[in-house]
């Protein structure tokens, strides 16, 4: 293991624990990236490694959410988004503190490059052949604009 990756974990770890302790709200985003009838999917190099999911991150504090989704997709995968819009916005608790997610959605036509640092992997998967690895909300997420349903509500 790398000592760039022993750091991502601490950082991770350390973050969790602080948020968890004093219930600090976070302003979150996701990105569904689309290239034609393909979903850019990651996984991160220091939590959840066997799952895939939705690039993202947090919002800065003069950021919109657009603009917070656009950098972080270009910065975790190296994919410039076009066509951006919000998709909806969603509360998760899941772990273990209120996390405020806006999930937009995106085209590119680039290739990811991924974070060698942050992510294990970046690639694209058809819409209709999701990984079996995904995480439950992203996948609610990819289905719900893949047949344009509304946002449910559930993260």
């Amino acid at each position: 293991m790398t000592p760039l990756r022993i750091a991502y974990i601490v950082a991770h770890r350390v973050r969790l624990f602080l948020r968890r302790a004093f219930q600090i709200k976070t302003r979150g985003v996701k990105a569904v990236v689309l290239r034609g009838r393909e979903v850019l999917l990651i996984r991160h190099s220091y939590f959840a490694t066997d799952r895939f999911m939705l690039p993202g991150g947090g919002v800065g504090r003069k950021e919109t959410v657009l603009a917070a989704g656009i950098r972080e997709a270009f910065e975790e995968t190296g994919c410039r988004l076009d066509n951006v819009y919000v998709h909806g916005d969603f509360i998760s608790n899941g772990e273990g503190f209120p996390d405020h997610i806006t999930v937009i959605v995106g085209e590119t036509r680039d290739d990811p490059m991924p974070d060698a640092g942050e992510l294990l992997e970046a690639r694209f998967f058809p819409l209709d052949a999701l990984p079996d690895a995904l995480t439950d909300a992203s996948r609610r997420r990819v289905i719900e604009i893949r047949d344009g349903l509304p946002p449910s509500g559930e993260w």
